[in-house]
């Protein structure tokens, strides 16, 4: 794993590196072609200055179309590499789960300074983060797609093993959180514009619903597992389907009447759809346990 993450930092930093070199050439051969413009006239040195801003621009758009097409086989070949050196399919999915949770902000730590440079290292960070996160992302995505095809597998040879049910929906849940902003969960940290994309959000749609698929599954054949109904209730939120939402916590709570956490969600719940009748049902059942700071907290949404 270490080696993989190794080689794939490699990879991706290679990238930056191209990038910094052909502008920091072209900007030096700008600002020389400027301050020397008026001794550039009085010769012929002006067609070749001209030339070599020219040849370098040309050079670099050149140079990116082949990179392009390049780096995503280089990720495939990376991922392959790591895929080949596990030969158990359970084995190869929690590895791959363990890069996956390794590559977790990996975009904001590519480039250190120094302690003594501190007061730039939210600026570092940033960069870090700009020129990485879509790398990152890829990669992750591409290791997530791999367990989702190898769970499928096993799903198709015991298609009524509740488990393999559950790890597939899993997997779909957490590709789902790939295309969701992660500056919503780390308001500090910068994040790309790109995840509030109509794209990004109909990837983030489309894997939610296959997660829902595969729970709804496991409910069918385990309706009384309140696991399953906080899972397709967590799905039901990210999807902003609240009355959906409130039939699985509604379930949860004919399981568990005195859980006090789900009263509390399913009062929140009520008054957020206007089901204010039921929510203060709810309060004045909180109020009355020994958990006060529940009830408290239910009526401070109310109205």
């Amino acid at each position: 794993m270490e080696q993989v993450l190794k080689q794939f930092k490699t990879v991706t930093r290679s990238y930056t590196v191209f990038h910094i070199v052909f502008f920091s050439l072209g900007l030096l051969e700008l600002v020389s072609f400027i301050l020397f413009f008026s001794f550039f006239t009085k010769s012929s040195l002006v067609a070749f200055a001209l030339a070599a801003i020219l040849l370098t621009v040309f050079s670099y758009f050149v140079l990116l179309f082949y990179y392009q097409g390049k780096k995503p086989e280089q990720l495939f070949e990376l991922r392959k590499q790591f895929l080949l050196t596990h030969k158990d399919p359970q084995t190869t999915i929690a590895s791959t789960l363990d890069l996956i949770e390794q590559l977790d902000r990996l975009e904001y730590t590519y480039y250190r300074l120094p302690k003594y440079f501190t007061t730039l290292s939210p600026l570092l960070q940033k960069f870090s983060c700009w020129s990485h996160w879509k790398d990152v992302h890829q990669m992750k995505e591409l290791l997530l797609l791999s367990v989702i095809e190898q769970t499928i597998e096993i799903v198709k040879e015991r298609p009524l093993d509740l488990q393999s049910h559950s790890s597939l929906g899993d997997a779909f849940m957490e590709l789902s959180k790939l295309y969701t902003d992660p500056g919503e969960l780390r308001p500090t940290l910068w994040t790309s514009s790109e995840y509030q994309s109509p794209e990004m959000k109909e990837r983030f749609t489309k894997a939610a619903e296959k997660a829902l698929i595969e729970f709804q599954i496991v409910k069918h054949f385990a309706p009384q597992n309140a696991w399953v109904h906080a899972k397709l209730a967590s799905i039901y939120k990210s999807l902003g389907r609240s009355k959906d939402e409130i039939r699985e916590y509604e379930a949860i709570l004919q399981l568990s009447p005195q859980d006090k956490e789900v009263l509390l969600c399913l009062g929140i719940l009520y008054f957020q759809v206007g089901q204010t009748a039921q929510a203060l049902e709810i309060y004045e059942q909180l109020k009355q346990s020994d958990d006060p700071a529940a009830a408290q907290e239910l009526i401070s949404h109310y109205l």
